[in-house]
């Protein structure tokens, strides 16, 4: 080889070698919400927090791109699956669209609380679910977030049997949650989010469900009467990121990468429980009357709601023995 072709093949590599590097050490965030939104800091705050431990501890760098400027969640998604950016706060509907046998976890109370389902999610089941997700889509689960925690049923009257959801219009999206509202003699409205407030305030729906933190954040207070605390499904999201781009990192950065997400995952725990503690006294004062419902009543609605959509997801995703598996690790962990 000549010494020109030798320059030649070392300069070529050379420029290669930068371009992988360089796009190593940027991690693109895709988010959903604008950069300032009050009660919402177990999102933002989580990507923040992630931000900071990486950039703290090695030589990548992490863009939080805020109000869905990188296009819709599952475009978003999209992008992440491509390696196009490296990460995106789609939630759990997100990814059911490309991989149904998350849905498993939207199973009406399936949860008695957080702390059981964080012990689910970090332990054998969620580790399953999450290679499920690595081999479906091509996005490595780095944590399970919590979005808010329970959701909660609100109307404009107060909602403590089965029988009061009777001849209610409940907006609700989706099979799992249509399915049981009309199992209860409801009917469900698939009204889109930025219609709701007007929806509710019109009667178009006489309620919703949703957590805590969506109920204040689109003042629902000044709409429903009654806020029900009847915590019948948990919300989450994945922590995901391109297995394109974390396949090529270092062991060292990847390192990195899983300690941050420990630690932002821990924030966002910490912080939604927080930020629903105190969503419902500012429920309260804005003059919702919050409705505490007992075991008995909750046990209520799971024998309505639960073989509803037990019988539903069997037959609709694609790993149906899942639903088995998903209520024994939940016995095993309580």
């Amino acid at each position: 080889m000549t010494h020109i072709a030798k320059a030649f093949s070392l300069a070529a590599a050379l420029a290669l070698g930068s371009g992988v590097a360089a796009h190593a050490q940027q991690i693109t965030v895709g988010l959903s919400l604008p950069e300032t939104i009050e009660g919402f800091d177990f999102v933002n705050g989580m990507y923040r927090t992630f931000k900071d431990e990486v950039e703290a501890n090695s030589d990548m760098t992490v863009d939080l791109v805020y109000g869905g400027a990188l296009g819709r969640p599952n475009d978003r998604l999209t992008q992440m699956q491509r390696g196009v950016i490296q990460m995106t706060d789609a939630a759990d509907g997100n990814y059911a669209s490309v991989y149904s046998d998350i849905q498993v976890l939207n199973m009406p109370y399936l949860f008695p609380t957080e702390q059981t389902a964080w012990a689910v999610l970090d332990g054998p089941f969620g580790d399953d679910l999450a290679s499920g997700i690595l081999d479906a889509t091509n996005v490595r689960v780095l944590g399970w977030w919590e979005s808010g925690g329970f959701k909660h049923f609100s109307a404009s009257k107060a909602i403590e049997t089965p029988d009061d959801m009777e001849g209610l219009k409940m907006r609700v999206l989706g099979p799992l949650s249509v399915i049981p509202v009309e199992g209860m003699g409801a009917s469900a409205s698939p009204v889109s989010f930025g219609e709701l407030y007007t929806a509710l305030s019109t009667g178009v729906v006489d309620g919703q469900d949703n957590s805590i933190s969506v109920f204040n954040l689109i003042k629902l207070y000044e709409v429903q009467s009654h806020l029900n605390l009847t915590g019948h499904t948990y919300a989450f999201g994945p922590l995901g990121i391109s297995e394109v781009f974390y396949s090529g990192l270092t062991p060292e950065q990847q390192g990195v990468i899983d300690a941050a997400a420990d630690v932002a995952i821990a924030f966002n725990r910490e912080t939604s429980r927080a930020t629903e503690a105190s969503g419902i006294a500012l429920a309260q004062e804005n003059g919702a009357t919050v409705v505490e419902l007992d075991q008995m009543q909750r046990a209520a609605f799971r024998y309505v709601m639960q073989p509803l959509a037990r019988a539903w997801l069997v037959e609709n995703i694609d790993t149906p023995e899942l639903v088995d598996a998903a209520i024994a690790a939940v016995d095993a962990a309580q």
